[in-house]
């Protein structure tokens, strides 16, 4: 049995802050990974080829949860998991709500962010270096949800594939077949 190491990458960031070029990199608010708890965290330039200064990506436990496409097909989703209970952390235990994933939570909904989450394969178990990236998203943080376990917070695609003003319309070439009437009846 081999183990397979993979690290996520996640990047938070202000869209309004994002120049006409979509270069991300000064709109960054946050860094995180989920692999390295070390204070020190993980040195990585990004995904982008283009940049090639390291930045500091700290250390937050979550899960990402990958994209899913609603039933009807009109949009995607994907969810950042965190944990809501704080343990016990360089020789300091704690009990209760975890105050610190709450507050980048909720900063990032108040604030309409997005983020850029990048899947990567390292070289080995120690996560000294970044072998393959496997894949990039990026999303819109939308809303965020908790209970005492954990704290949910949903990421949607940019663009509403029925909603959203593209500057496209939409033909049957492009998404199928078509109503011919925006009547809605409920049996």
């Amino acid at each position: 049995m081999s183990i397979v190491p993979i690290i996520t990458f996640i990047e938070i960031y202000d869209p309004k802050n994002v120049p006409p070029s979509g270069d991300i990199a000064g709109a960054i608010e946050h860094r995180f990974q989920n692999s390295e708890p070390s204070l020190s965290g993980i040195q990585w330039s990004g995904p982008d080829p283009v940049h090639t200064t390291n930045n500091k990506f700290s250390f937050l436990a979550f899960i990402y949860q990958g994209a899913t496409r609603t039933k009807d097909g009109s949009n995607l989703e994907s969810a950042l998991i965190l944990a809501n209970e704080s343990n016990d952390r360089e020789g300091i235990p704690s009990v209760g709500a975890n105050k610190l994933s709450m507050s980048y939570a909720a900063e990032a909904v108040n604030n309409g962010w997005s983020v850029r989450v990048s899947t990567c394969q390292m070289t080995d178990t120690t996560f000294s270096s970044i072998k393959t990236i496997l894949a990039t998203d990026i999303w819109k943080i939308v809303s965020m949800g908790y209970d005492n376990a954990s704290i949910e917070i949903l990421l949607t695609s940019s663009i509403d594939a029925v909603g959203g003003n593209t500057g496209r319309f939409l033909t049957s070439s492009l998404v199928g077949h078509l109503p011919v009437t925006a009547q809605i009846q409920t049996r």
